[in-house]
């Protein structure tokens, strides 16, 4: 895939309101399991473990084990760089 093609799916992955509200969620914490950001976005386990899987496929979130626990957290600070420089962009006058 040509690089342009996959900025436009990360963006894609971006420009879904849910998406952006768990990435949001995972900077304001640093790790969180599917448990814990169902329970702080009032939605089902499910619906959050589809949208992780999604963000874990485009590499914006990475997990780890801890027993039978997954903990989900930003991939890397350009996640993080990408939401703050567009919550900016919103937000100026």
């Amino acid at each position: 895939m040509e690089a342009m093609e996959e900025l436009a799916a990360v963006f894609k992955i971006f420009g879904d309101y849910t998406r952006l509200t768990i990435l949001s969620l995972l900077m304001d914490h640093e790790e969180l399991c599917v448990g814990e950001i169902a329970e702080r976005l009032n939605m089902t386990q499910s619906g959050v473990s589809h949208q992780l899987a999604l963000l874990k496929q485009s590499k914006l979130v990475r997990t780890k084990r801890d027993g039978k626990s997954i903990y989900y957290s930003i991939a890397d600070e350009h996640v993080s760089a990408i939401i703050r420089i567009g919550m900016e962009h919103v937000l100026e006058e």
